[in-house]
């Protein structure tokens, strides 16, 4: 399927590209004669070509948007991911990857506390405190 999809696109865009040389040398021979049969001045032919040559580009970027969007919802209907669902999976998979070598490293559990040793830390005084099962949470609570 994709191969197939990929050459529709590249036969669509081969075909606007085709259509725009076309078109800019038909709009380009239509005033050539115009400036022959002096209808036209040189230089208004060429104003003329380019404002034709630029409401063609127009129309081809609306085109475009057009397949675009139908394309996207094509895949997604298809249940095909986006580059930025792609991106955010990616990032997520990374996060959990060095979570997990963080745990690797460390498999006693999380750092002591800062200033005693491993389990134990110190009250107010300076004097160790055995480590506590309950929350810290006031009485009454």
């Amino acid at each position: 399927m994709r191969s197939t999809v990929s050459e529709t696109l590249e036969r669509l865009i081969l075909l606007q590209v085709g259509a725009a040389a076309a078109t800019r040398d038909r709009v380009e021979q239509a005033v050539e004669e115009l400036i022959q049969k002096g209808r036209v001045e040189r230089e208004e032919g060429r104003t003329l070509v380019e404002q034709v040559m630029g409401r063609a580009r127009e129309r081809s970027a609306g085109t475009r948007s057009l397949v675009d969007a139908s394309v996207q919802q094509g895949l997604r209907g298809a249940g095909v991911p986006t580059r930025d669902d792609y991106e955010d999976l990616v990032f997520r998979v990374e996060q959990l990857e060095h979570r997990v070598r963080m745990l690797e490293d460390n498999p006693a559990g999380p750092p002591p506390a800062a200033g005693g040793p491993e389990g134990v830390s110190g009250g107010i005084d300076g004097a160790p405190q055995p480590p506590r099962d309950e929350p810290d949470t006031p009485p009454g609570l």
